[in-house]
């Protein structure tokens, strides 16, 4: 009867702190501290990519540890897949793996703050074939297009990068020659960035851009990943809080969103230091819920390693009430820039 007990507690425990983590990063703070000069954006945005190890349990604490936990109890045995002298599933309902779990919760908290360079560069080789791999993808199943297309995907693109490297060059002290940034003919829009400093926009994302302001976003949030070296802490995160133990997903699914929302916050800033619109970030993901519509919350926390659209557009909506002030008073903005018309 205890033991019925004790293993119903730490189901419920376990599944409260997923809830709260999630549904606690689900709604933006309305409170606007409006950034109203360059330094103030440039400190603010350092502090947004380098979390400290209070942010970062503040942001994710629950869901590490309730997923550290989760994944020690109930997930699948390497033992019992290979061997077969096993079930290839494991249930261990017990303090020793309450413990452990909790542990290897905490731990990938610490890694994430204090071990994300590391990780960074080990994932690196990974990466760089995931990138390879596109291109070669790309280049197998889809014409190349003509010359002047080319031109004309460039003459929109080039602009917009150029300018955000630079930033991130003044700001961050990473050259400018570092960062490879392509198009690829891709159908489903999409972006995405490696950690060595390679970013991929497909062709079918242009139209959504709409606009080299939307643009920026969109590859303001890809550096963002980058700067944040989030591809390392997803390497972390498989390591520390056993991804293969299927029911950490969900868990691990809420830290996931977590960066999504970083990156779309630095991308914001960086837009705005590059001299567009920033009020435009907001827009393009009106746009991408125009064009695939939006999960239910409730639904999107265990499918999906990517916030709602309607939460990211709310957010880069706060984060634009705060930039307004700034972006005002900047000299020489450049507003939404060229319009996308192929």
């Amino acid at each position: 009867m205890f033991s019925r007990v004790r293993r119903l507690s730490i189901i419920m425990l376990s599944l409260c702190m997923f809830f709260i983590s999630c549904f606690s990063n689900a709604y933006v703070n309305e409170e606007v501290h409006s950034l109203n000069r360059e330094d103030m954006v440039i400190n603010k945005l350092h502090q947004v990519v380098d979390r400290s190890l209070l942010e970062e349990f503040e942001d994710n604490g629950l869901a590490s540890i309730a997923g550290g936990i989760v994944g020690s109890m109930i997930g699948i045995s390497w033992d019992g897949l290979t061997t077969g002298n096993a079930s290839p599933l494991f249930v261990d309902f017990t303090i020793s793996a309450l413990r452990t779990g909790a542990a290897l919760g905490t731990l990938s908290i610490v890694s994430r703050t204090y071990l994300k360079t590391p990780f960074d560069y080990l994932s690196r080789p990974l990466s760089w074939g995931v990138y390879t791999y596109s291109q070669w993808h790309d280049w197998v199943l889809h014409e190349e297009p003509s010359s002047g297309l080319k031109q004309k995907y460039s003459e929109f693109l080039d602009p917009v990068s150029k300018r955000l490297k630079a930033i991130v060059e003044q700001v961050f002290d990473v050259p400018a020659h570092y960062w490879t940034i392509t198009h690829m003919d891709m159908r489903a829009p999409n972006a995405f960035a490696t950690s060595g400093y390679n970013i991929a926009v497909y062709h079918s994302f242009f139209p959504l851009a709409k606009n080299q302001a939307g643009m920026a976003c969109i590859l303001g949030h890809e550096m963002g990943h980058v700067l944040a070296k989030h591809v390392g802490q997803g390497l972390s995160d498989f390591i520390f809080l056993n991804l293969k133990a299927l029911a950490s997903i969900p868990f691990t699914n809420s830290i996931f969103q977590n960066r999504e929302a970083q990156a779309d916050e630095i991308g914001i800033y960086l837009t705005a230091l590059a001299g567009y619109d920033p009020s435009e970030c907001s827009r393009v993901w009106g746009r991408i819920s125009a064009f695939s519509g939006n999960l239910r919350e409730v639904v999107n926390i265990f499918l999906s390693t990517h916030p709602t659209n309607k939460t990211r557009m709310n957010a880069l909506k706060q984060h634009e009430n705060a930039l307004q002030e700034y972006y005002s008073n900047k000299p020489q903005v450049l507003g939404l820039g060229l319009e996308y018309t192929l």
